[in-house]
């Protein structure tokens, strides 16, 4: 499957599921503005994944958190946004891939991953590919708040 199914697929089974994309205003981030997931747990707990989603988020997790710093200073080079996409990106293929997740386990990462796949698109050529990172972050935070996965730790 190429990116472009990926997505469309990913966000039409978000946009499928009740409730899945509801999005929030919160303030802005460094002059941009952000959203806020309206996530749930599951009865008061973290939601209990599977091996394919913790490997997933943790390569987006460190890709993300290898050019923070750049992307924090407004520093990372124009061609580093595309490129961070794409890593992103295999790891959501991968999740898709060998998802294995209860269905309402599954709605609740549909709602990050359709988040974290709007940021990579407009990483990878949206006006503004900055503000794709800092949507991706956002969604990788909101994640640990609401996904059990040890040794997790918030993106700043």
């Amino acid at each position: 499957m190429n990116r472009t199914h990926i997505l469309s697929l990913t966000l039409a089974v978000a946009l499928a599921l009740p409730g899945s994309l509801a999005i929030a205003q919160t303030a802005t981030h460094e002059g941009h503005g952000a959203t806020e997931l309206a996530l749930t747990l599951d009865n008061g707990a973290k939601w209990q994944g599977d091996a394919s989603m913790i490997r997933g988020m943790s390569g987006i997790r460190d890709a993300m958190a290898r050019d923070l710093a750049a992307i924090h200073d407004n520093a990372l080079p124009s061609a580093g946004y595309p490129a961070l996409a794409a890593e992103v990106q295999g790891q959501v293929d991968y999740m898709v891939e060998n998802c294995h997740l209860a269905p309402e386990v599954d709605e609740q990462l549909h709602m990050v991953l359709g988040q974290v796949l709007e940021g990579t698109a407009e990483m990878e050529g949206g006006a503004d590919p900055r503000a794709g990172a800092v949507r991706i972050v956002q969604a990788l935070n909101a994640y640990g708040e609401h996904f059990e996965h040890p040794g997790w730790k918030a993106l700043e």
